[in-house]
């Protein structure tokens, strides 16, 4: 029950840190929108994935987006501007992917197979507009689109 405690003391940690940071150095603007609610979605649960946003700067910088993966679930969808880079961390404690492909299958031509231990976190950059499919390889129930405009 400590490690459990401890571990998600770290998580909250990181990202107050990662936060302040944004804030502090001036790359955070309140209130851009970052996620998009699953379609007939009720909104944000607990377990809904949470994401901070890093809006560009003034060297034009892209922008960064954050998908904490907790309770076996990405959360909700996004919607991104091309050229945002997604980290997916995982809160969880145990292992999960973050996998370009849909009910726990690659994709043909998968653009990105990150593997996520606990705790730890890994970034894609979405370049080009359209719609990707996010998968957990373990658990093939962890689904989530990334819609790129």
């Amino acid at each position: 029950m400590l490690r459990i405690f401890l571990f998600g003391s770290a998580v909250v940690g990181l990202l107050l840190v990662t936060l302040i940071y944004a804030v502090v150095d001036g790359h955070y603007a309140a209130g851009q929108p970052v996620a998009s609610p699953t379609p007939g979605g009720a909104g944000p649960s607990a377990s809904a994935a949470a994401s901070v946003s890093v809006a560009p700067g003034a060297s034009g910088s892209a922008t960064a987006v954050m998908v904490m993966i907790t309770g076996s679930s990405f959360g909700h969808d996004l919607t991104i501007a091309a050229g945002t880079t997604v980290m997916f961390m995982n809160g969880d404690p145990i292992k999960h992917t973050a996998s370009n492909g849909k009910d726990g299958v690659l994709a043909a031509a998968s653009l990105f197979d990150l593997q996520l231990d606990p705790g730890a976190s890994k970034s894609y950059r979405f370049n080009d507009p359209g719609t990707y499919q996010v998968t957990c390889i373990v658990h093939p129930t962890m689904n989530m689109t990334v819609t790129v405009r």
